[in-house]
């Protein structure tokens, strides 16, 4: 480790979580099944005992809910084969279905726009609309079909910022006397109902955070005691939970859960992943659980989050190869309470790191050397992030400004011997774009389904390739005497020649 810099952290784990789970997000970048089958061993030997797995729009839905699949969803045989080699690795599967907010991927679909609590906002089902919880229990029930003999499933409903909006929730919370926050545990009560009816020996969990600022009066009267477990969710190095939380949650549900996060929380553009941060995200946790362990009867386990997208509109985030390393650590972190200088070494080997895993990898320019499952595209993440920063720098320059100002470019007003050495030097970058690009076109079929490529240098490599381009196109026509083309405005285009005058009568 860089600095051998460790977390604050206690001697042994101030509670024992028998199950660890490792979320799958899916929504973004998903995975290949190939290469699931290649992470899994590590997974297990770091400490894992679970996954949870969040489909979205992966799921591959069926008959009157065909239209959620993405063009990329998983097949039933995928499916089962995933499932197939997290058994044999004894990693248990829970699937996470979102049943209330963060709905993009369902009510994007002009058929079932009319679920939505807003009309032009596709993120959140209107619970007065009995169709809602019509079309949540069909999704549920196609998941369980192929998930037989789960113990648990996973609910969503988090982040439900579009309540009790419509007219139909108004009228109703004022014949009922309710409001937003009951509203809201009468659509989960329903749902949490179905699957204790339907599937006896199922659990349902769900996020806590629709908990969080409701007053304990209605918390206690919600009713979902003994129908749900919360998992509470935070992925800050230092916590800013309700100082009521444990309390009020105690005060309802015997058993809960906890979620931190590997990657995939600290931007919702970021491409490679900060350790550090992570790790005091987990030390934050074992803090908390000093504090709180007595107050439940069960913490049933922790899922430590690796989102790939914020949500189903945002662009990709860090990617899970570059996530790797971190959940390697945080996982035997979170285990044994104590993470030491054998630790980090362990996983360095396990990943065939040449050196120290780098725990803040923006600190340095160097690209580590190693070889795990997806470790190219773990290393090209990195490279990419050098590159964009040059790139960013190169745009940036005073001379840049100074002379290749748009103005003077329209007016013909340059001098190619102040031009020629920004040309140079954006050749030599779009060559090293270039050249990552053919690296990423090699590396990505390994590890991702198809599209996954396509989506990733369209929102972060190919921008910069483009204008790198056209720089590169605008300072050859310069520096050669050429033509350059440039909007003047929305309905007029210059072609502006860029010549030296050059005269036997006239100097």
């Amino acid at each position: 480790m860089d600095g051998k810099v460790l977390p604050s952290m206690a001697d042994e784990p101030p509670y024992n979580l028998e199950s660890r789970l490792v979320h799958l997000d899916l929504k973004g970048a998903p995975l290949s099944v190939g290469y699931l089958e290649k992470v899994f061993p590590l997974l297990k030997s770091w400490g894992a005992t679970g996954l949870l797995i969040e489909y979205e729009d992966t799921f591959p839905y069926s008959e009157d809910l065909r239209v959620l699949r993405a063009a990329h969803a998983y097949s039933e045989d995928d499916l089962r084969q995933i499932l197939k080699n997290a058994e044999d690795f004894e990693l248990e599967v829970i699937p996470l279905v979102q049943t209330f907010g963060h709905l993009e991927f369902v009510l994007k679909h002009e058929p079932l726009a009319h679920l939505r609590e807003i009309a032009k906002y596709p993120m959140a089902l209107c619970p007065s609309n009995p169709e809602s919880l019509h079309l949540v229990v069909a999704m549920i029930d196609q998941v369980m079909r192929l998930h037989t003999g789960i113990k648990y499933f996973h609910i969503g409903c988090d982040e439900v910022y579009h309540l009790g909006i419509c007219e139909a929730c108004k009228h109703r919370m004022m014949q009922e006397s309710i409001g937003k926050d009951q509203l809201f545990f009468s659509h989960v009560h329903k749902v949490a109902t179905h699957i204790q009816n339907t599937y006896p020996s199922v659990t349902t969990i769900m996020w806590d955070d629709m908990f969080r600022y409701s007053e304990l009066p209605v918390i206690l009267d919600c009713g979902l005691g003994k129908l749900v477990e919360p998992m509470v969710w935070h992925y800050l190095p230092n916590f800013v939970l309700p100082p009521d939380i444990w309390n009020n949650l105690s005060a309802v549900f015997p058993n809960i859960w906890i979620a931190s996060a590997f990657k995939g929380a600290t931007g919702p553009r970021t491409a490679i992943t900060n350790i550090r941060y992570h790790l005091d995200n987990h030390g934050a946790w074992l803090d908390a659980l000093r504090v709180m362990k007595h107050k439940f009867k069960s913490i049933k386990g922790i899922a430590l989050t690796g989102w790939q997208r914020y949500d189903h509109y945002s662009v990709l985030c860090e990617l899970f190869p570059h996530g790797l390393p971190s959940l390697g650590l945080c996982l035997k972190f979170i285990q044994q309470g104590v993470l030491s200088p054998v630790d980090f070494d362990a996983v360095a080997r396990d990943m065939k790191f040449a050196t120290l895993i780098p725990i803040n990898p923006f600190a340095s320019a160097d690209i580590a050397i190693c070889n795990f499952p997806g470790s190219l595209v773990y290393q090209l993440m990195i490279e990419f992030v050098h590159k964009e920063a040059v790139c960013k720098e190169f745009f940036m320059l005073d001379s840049m400004a100074a002379w290749m100002n748009d103005y003077n470019v329209e007016r013909g007003f340059i001098n190619p011997a102040h031009v020629e050495p920004l040309l140079n030097r954006g050749i030599s970058l779009l060559d090293s774009l270039q050249i990552l690009e053919e690296r990423l076109d090699a590396a990505f079929p390994d590890v991702f389904v198809s599209g996954v490529k396509e989506e990733w240098k369209g929102e972060f490599l190919s921008p910069w390739l483009k204008k790198l381009e056209e720089f590169v196109d605008k300072g050859r026509r310069i520096v050669s005497g050429g033509k350059v083309t440039e909007v003047i405005d929305s309905e007029v285009t210059e072609i502006i020649e860029v010549t030296e005058v050059v005269d036997n009568d006239v100097t």
